[in-house]
């Protein structure tokens, strides 16, 4: 597969040097995209055979990197834009820019003293596609847990371990693959290394069939004693977290923009399909019911949007997302996007189930944006813990003062006061007040009156809900309840669900847990 994209990549470069001004070029890339057969490509999980030449041609291999390696060099919200219209379409086809784009291209643009580095740099921004290897079966995306081994030494460095889930893998040119360093002079810190996908020792052993996001590939790697020269090696320091966690970060904010485009589209369908059916003598759009639901998809898009603009705004004012307005965008939008593409299939009823339909594709691709670049448990932990914690709390006040929302920081930190701070209940709620606290300063920010804002009346109402199961209302009996109800159904289910087949697909998970 490989080398049918290098193909295509080549025959895109010819006679494309110059790239047209951003308006321009978002224009012609809708126009291209709109000539694509995507359902088509859904089913045999592949591109569409001219997607490759598509984004090579428009330059969109290199979104944000430098002019100097071949690269648009736009910001980051002019990037984004693009990445939402891609995603309008396709949400593999968007996962893939963001993948290339803001998870690989910049560990490698960073790693200065890699040999070559101006070749491996054009060919990228051209069409050589970039792989993110990060997440192991016993690790996740969990650095501590990391256990692939980069053995280094003198000017040598010898890769080993398993990686899985690895977007574009064998498709790739290149691999960024992190692992824990090893040997005389290292210190057990993650490090980040530039892996060439046909070097010896390097083998594709599996391909995930996933339940969306079936036009990228995603592969299991295998690195068995993978030599390469120690220069391959990206943090000369040896600390290649911060490169990756920096990547991650920008992913975030890319991953809340695909579900931006997927929501807009998801509300486009759905409007126009209800537009023209009728209940009795009424469109389907007069209803009042389904009138105000609309009105509030529309205002979850406003939210996101502004929330995509607030962390664009700020990488332009420090160089570097904000890693706390990162994880709140991408969490509220890959959970609204779910939300408002459940409601549009339910309002298409059965020809929202069928896949000729695209809000069935969409809901389906919409489902990974809440596990891609941190699960939504775990990033609403890390908020949580980040606005409880004395060592971090200066942080997340800074970030409300700079967006003229300081009392809401206070009002958040006055109401979790007295709660148990290890408490992971306590720690997922004090992480959804983050979120929607962020959310509720961006858009009050943006409004000559909050009072009369619909958006920030939408956020209220979801801070009212989020209240209403706070962790404090749930008594230790409660909690004991519970405990006893799910252990009651495993212990019933242990005698009476002993299905052949859901033994068989213990065993196949097994594999990758």
């Amino acid at each position: 597969m490989y080398t049918q994209v290098h193909a295509l990549c080549e025959e895109a470069q010819q006679g494309t040097s110059d790239f047209c001004a951003p308006a321009t070029l978002y224009s012609r890339l809708i126009d291209d995209l709109s000539q694509l057969n995507f359902a088509d490509a859904d089913d045999r999980r592949a591109f569409p055979p001219t997607l490759h030449s598509v984004l090579s041609k428009h330059g969109l291999f290199g979104l944000t990197t430098s002019t100097e390696h071949g690269g648009l060099a736009l910001p980051l919200q002019e990037a984004i834009d693009l990445i939402s219209a891609t995603a309008s379409f396709d949400v593999s086809a968007a996962s893939t820019l963001v993948i290339h784009n803001f998870l690989a291209l910049p560990c490698i643009e960073a790693a200065t003293h890699i040999p070559e580095q101006g070749q491996v740099m054009w060919g990228a921004t051209h069409g050589d596609l970039c792989a993110f290897a990060l997440t192991e079966p016993g690790a996740g995306s969990a650095p501590r847990h990391i256990e692939a081994s980069a053995f280094m030494h003198e000017d040598r460095v010898r890769v080993s371990g398993r990686k899985i889930w690895i977007g574009l893998a064998d498709w790739a040119r290149w691999i960024v693959c992190f692992a824990r360093a090893s040997g005389p002079d290292a210190k057990g810190r993650v490090v980040g290394v530039l892996v060439d996908r046909q070097a010896p020792g390097l083998k594709v052993t599996h391909e995930h069939r996933t339940l969306g996001l079936r036009g990228i590939i995603q592969n299991t790697l295998e690195f068995q004693d993978v030599e390469l020269p120690g220069a391959y090696v990206l943090s000369r320091d040896q600390d290649g977290w911060g490169a990756a966690a920096s990547s991650m970060n920008r992913g975030r904010i890319g991953v809340a923009a695909m579900g931006l485009g997927a929501l807009e589209r998801a509300i486009q369908v759905a409007a126009s399909y209800a537009s023209q059916r009728r209940l009795g003598k009424l469109r389907m759009i007069e209803n009042s019911y389904i009138e105000q639901l609309f009105g509030q998809m529309v205002l979850r898009r406003e939210v996101v949007k502004a929330m995509l603009g607030a962390s664009c705004r700020l990488v332009s004012a420090q160089g570097a997302p904000n890693v706390h307005l990162a994880s709140a965008t991408k969490v509220l939008s890959s959970e609204w996007c779910g939300l408002v593409a459940d409601q549009c299939v339910q309002l298409l009823g059965g020809r929202g189930y069928d896949e000729g339909t695209p809000v069935a594709k969409i809901y389906r691709d919409a489902r990974i944006l809440r596990i891609f670049e941190g699960p939504t448990e775990t990033l609403l932990s890390h908020l949580g813990r980040c606005l409880l914690s004395r060592a971090t709390r200066d942080e997340i006040a800074d970030l409300f003062l700079s967006l003229g929302a300081a009392p809401v920081h206070a009002a958040a930190i006055e109401e979790l006061a007295g709660l148990n701070e290890a408490d992971g209940a306590v720690l997922i709620y004090a992480g959804w007040l983050t979120t929607l606290g962020l959310a509720q300063a961006v858009i009050s920010a943006g409004c000559f009156s909050a009072s009369d804002c619909p958006a920030a009346d939408l956020i209220s109402s979801e801070l009212d809900i989020l209240r209403a199961r706070a962790p404090a209302r749930l008594s230790f009996e409660g909690r004991i309840r519970a405990s006893r109800t799910l252990n009651t159904f495993l212990h019933d289910a242990a005698s009476s669900i002993r299905s052949p087949v859901l033994t068989d697909d213990y065993l196949k998970l097994v594999q990758y847990v």
